[in-house]
């Protein structure tokens, strides 16, 4: 059991580090920048664009929702531990990731609302 919960430490710590580096999506760069990018790509590649963003989105989603069912399964007696405490600052930095991607698919959308 211990095993286990090692290898899904790890996995989440591999994810967490890679982010979205394997779709070409930076989230740490700013929008003025996003939105100079996007002003210099045509119509399907913002297309493209939006749509790895989408999926980016997406797919934090999800890890959201795994984490807030394991803070879910804490016994009330633990909420202020050390492990609800992990669990709800990994939460944060995700939502705060996903904050960022949303900001800079905006940017996207914008110039292919207004390209199109």
């Amino acid at each position: 059991m211990k095993k286990r919960y090692g290898l899904l430490a790890g996995l989440m710590l591999v994810a967490m580090l890679t982010g979205c580096g394997g779709s070409g999506i930076d989230e740490n760069k700013p929008v003025s920048q996003v939105a100079a990018d996007a002003q210099k790509m045509t119509q399907a590649d913002l297309q493209k664009m939006v749509a790895k963003y989408d999926a980016a989105i997406a797919e934090k989603g999800k890890e959201l929702e795994a984490l807030a069912a394991k803070v879910k399964d804490i016994p009330l007696t633990e909420l202020m531990g050390e492990k609800a405490k992990t669990l709800k600052g990994d939460m944060n930095k995700i939502t705060t990731s996903v904050g960022k991607l949303k900001d800079q698919m905006a940017a996207y959308a914008k110039e292919l609302a207004a390209k199109k």
